[in-house]
């Protein structure tokens, strides 16, 4: 499947960087990233996806660096080259799609919008296929998304030395990790990590969680919209802190992780995501 993936290249953007690794990974080379998202490839300088917004962990230098032809896109826009043309970040970038429309159908152009925030982008009046990741509205040609966690990165370990990960967004003091490494060795030793909703309620620290074998605590989890997180597993998470009022931690781990593991693995990876989302837009 050909794609011309649309983006502004230029920073990390979870829901974007999420969903380009998982489609790199499904079709190769017949995704092209225009213009390149640099920080995802492993050619990427190390140092500098430190500086990167939290410290370059999780999505960046995933992918090798092959050989993509961005060249004469404006001519293969008009040929139809493409199968699908996907603005991955709606908001930040809509470069020409009035133009794009006069070469393709509605349905074969896709907005991507991975905001905190709830509100709908102009574009959507288009009659376009939108995938909204903090969605609230139900539409027809409106689709949740979600962040997943690089298939690569996956390391579900379950033999654990703790009940409670170190690391909790409640106190920034316990922020003590400054490379991915040690970062995931702190949820592969705990079974259970605790987090919380932030500026919206998907966050790439909950698929870290369960990436290294490791339960989400999920504060006010029973507040999620439905439409929200809508691939993460929530009535898994909320019945195991529901049973942790009257079982330990250890028990309740064991109670649940196999089941957990089986949704993260079908759901939570950038592969998962892909397909998922590749399944939708084929069906419209």
């Amino acid at each position: 499947m050909k794609i011309l993936y649309l983006t502004k290249g230029d920073h990390v953007d979870y829901q974007d960087d999420c969903l380009f690794i998982g489609l790199r990974e499904l079709f190769g080379a017949d995704v092209i990233d225009y213009n390149k998202r640099a920080h995802n490839y492993s050619s990427y300088n190390e140092e500098a996806a430190k500086k990167l917004y939290g410290m370059g962990m999780s999505v960046t230098r995933v992918l090798p660096e092959i050989e993509i032809d961005r060249t004469d896109i404006t001519s293969k826009i008009k040929s139809k080259y493409f199968d699908y043309v996907v603005y991955s970040s709606i908001w930040r970038c809509n470069d020409y799609i009035q133009k794009i429309l006069e070469y393709y159908p509605k349905n074969k152009i896709i907005a991507v919008d991975g905001e905190d925030e709830t509100h709908i982008n102009v574009a959507f009046d288009l009659g376009i296929p939108y995938f909204k990741r903090e969605l609230i509205y139900k539409h027809k040609r409106l689709f949740p998304i979600s962040f997943a966690i690089p298939t690569s990165k996956v390391n579900f370990v379950k033999t654990k030395t703790r009940d409670t990960a170190i690391c909790d967004p409640r106190d920034k003091s316990t922020y003590i990790y400054n490379n991915e490494t040690d970062y995931y060795k702190g949820y592969q030793e705990a079974r259970f990590a605790f987090t919380v909703k932030k500026a919206g309620w998907d966050c790439m620290r909950h698929y870290e969680i369960l990436a290294n074998g490791c339960i989400p605590h999920f504060i006010h989890l029973a507040n999620c919209p439905e439409l929200t997180m809508t691939s993460f597993p929530k009535q898994l998470c909320l019945e195991a802190n529901s049973v942790l009022k009257t079982q330990n931690l250890e028990t309740v781990y064991g109670m649940f992780v196999d089941r957990i593991e089986t949704h993260f693995s079908n759901n939570n990876t950038t592969k998962s995501l892909a397909k998922q989302f590749i399944n939708t837009i084929n069906s419209l």
